[in-house]
């Protein structure tokens, strides 16, 4: 799993990057252990070159519990735990784990799945080969309003016009 250190840092630092000139850390380190819980997961799950049956995407899944236990356990912030227990939520309410919708579903975990999503579209996998930046921005953009918040995709997307990115 060499791209899991490279993933969590680049996560971290595209979600403090849409809030523009402000650092926020707490929202940096949410970034950071998005993915804690993945040390919990067979090495061989997550390293499957094809699709994931569907009692080891099941196994998966369950990182979010896993990361926001381990941050728990050692007494992280409330803010910081519910934001990696809910980075797989959708703004339509077909995530996980907790089916949350809209704007119930945490704003540092909204920020996150866009985050996340975006460095997983942009970075290689044993699985598939990673997409343009422009690629991804377009596929995030496609999402809004049922994957991601759109008013997060707005900003994002802002933020990577600003930084040269062609967002088309």
């Amino acid at each position: 799993m060499p791209y899991f250190i490279n993933h969590c840092e680049n996560v971290a630092s595209y979600a403090v990057y849409m809030q523009g000139t402000v650092f926020d850390p707490a929202l940096f380190m949410a970034g950071l252990f998005h993915d804690l819980g993945k040390m919990r997961i067979p090495y061989s799950i997550l390293e499957t070159r094809g699709v994931l049956t569907v009692e080891e995407y099941e196994v998966v899944k369950e990182h979010s519990h896993y990361g926001s236990w381990m941050l728990d356990k050692r007494s992280y912030s409330d803010k910081l735990i519910r934001a990696v227990l809910h980075h797989h939520e959708r703004w339509d309410g077909n995530g996980y784990p907790g089916g949350l919708k809209g704007e119930n579903i945490p704003l540092y975990s909204r920020i996150l799945a866009v985050a996340d999503s975006f460095d997983a579209m942009t970075a290689g996998r044993p699985y598939r080969r990673p997409l343009s930046q422009d690629a991804a921005l377009a596929e995030i953009a496609v999402n809004a309003g049922t994957q991601f918040d759109p008013n997060v995709v707005e900003m994002f997307l802002l933020q990577m016009k600003q930084k040269g990115c062609r967002c088309s």
